[in-house]
């Protein structure tokens, strides 16, 4: 037999997992549950009695679900929601009437989070562009090289120039194989979900691949506290592009790579610090790939644009600083999950 009892359907919308609210027939917050605060970043008398147009992000669809809950219709679609931090979300949305004794008393609606897929979706087709051209470029590159051999071929420097053209078809092949695993884990991770994961176990298992991988590198590191952080199985692929960063575009005889790890205010801190050249300070967004300066090259490669929008996709930021004596910080934050001892 069904329980009738009221407390339990008050329950089942407080408790839910899914951000969820009801509005009065004014279009104003009656009321929301612990998943839609926590989502939408409100505390509860922050936003009760303030109109449900507050966290709109899109001013068509949100019309559109006005003219359906008018109609006293049900309404399904695409959404924009508006945080209190002004960030914008996308996802999917579902809004019905709810009717007592044939009247309408109010609306009921929530709200499912699809940012993270948006976010791999647009990554994965931004790879594919970034690929497309860095291989018609440097291909360009290897033509010409062998066009100078062709003219001649009986010159002493035809051999260096040979070396070139070897070099760059490693490269270019290094990237062709770089991108499509990259991609690969990105369809793969498209589906799935934020959750805890042991930040510690992951970074101390890339550095390990990493000595493996750059016998030439020396990485330095303590003791890692054990804590978690939210993010997901990619967030192993955007450590180890950072450490390869660090190696690959080093002008020492031996990079060293210096790796801590900080808790601080409910965030997790990673350093990835470098004895490297540096990075400019007008060039610090064009490496990730958040600006471009021309038409063909978006940014400077494809792991850094890769990591970026991965730890993008927790919620955490990523960014480069100067390094005390000489070289970059690669610097991450992420948010804590919670402390599981040290």
């Amino acid at each position: 037999m069904v329980d009738t009892n009221p407390d339990v359907y008050r329950e089942a919308f407080r408790s839910t997992d899914i951000p969820m609210l009801i509005a009065d027939t004014n279009f104003a917050f009656r009321d929301i549950n612990d998943a839609g605060l926590d989502f939408l970043g409100y505390e509860y008398d922050e936003i009760v009695g303030e109109p449900v147009g507050l966290i709109a992000g899109n001013e068509e669809a949100y019309y559109d679900i006005i003219e359906n809950m008018l109609d006293e219709e049900t309404w399904s679609g695409e959404f924009v929601v508006r945080r209190t931090d002004d960030r914008v979300v996308y996802g999917n949305g579902f809004a019905t009437p709810i009717v007592i004794d044939g009247d309408v008393q109010g609306f009921l609606a929530f709200f499912l989070d699809t940012t993270k897929q948006r976010q791999y979706e647009n990554v994965s087709e931004v790879l594919s562009r970034l690929l497309r051209h860095d291989l018609r470029n440097e291909l360009n590159i290897v033509y010409g090289y062998t066009q100078q051999v062709a003219s001649r071929i009986d010159d002493e420097q035809a051999l260096e120039e040979l070396q070139l053209v070897q070099d760059k078809v490693l490269d270019i092949v290094h990237k062709s194989e770089r991108a499509r695993d990259l991609r690969d884990l990105l369809e793969r991770s498209h589906d799935q979900s934020n959750r805890p994961v042991r930040l510690d176990v992951i970074l101390q298992k890339k550095i390990i691949d990493a000595n493996i991988e750059f016998p030439e590198a020396e990485f330095e590191f303590d003791n890692f506290p054990k804590v978690e952080v939210i993010a997901d199985d990619l967030l192993g692929e955007a450590i180890e592009c950072l450490l390869e960063n660090a190696v690959a575009h080093n002008d020492k005889q031996t990079p060293r790579i210096e790796i801590t790890l900080v808790r601080e205010d409910g965030h997790v801190h990673i350093r990835v610090a470098d004895n490297g050249p540096g990075v400019p300070e007008d060039q610090r967004d064009l490496i990730f790939g958040r600006e471009e300066y021309d038409q063909l090259h978006h940014g400077t490669g494809i792991s850094l644009f890769f990591a970026d929008n991965v730890i993008s996709s927790y919620n955490g930021d990523l960014w480069v600083e100067d390094n005390d004596d000489e070289g970059a910080v690669f610097c991450i934050r992420l948010e804590e999950e919670r402390y599981v001892g040290d």
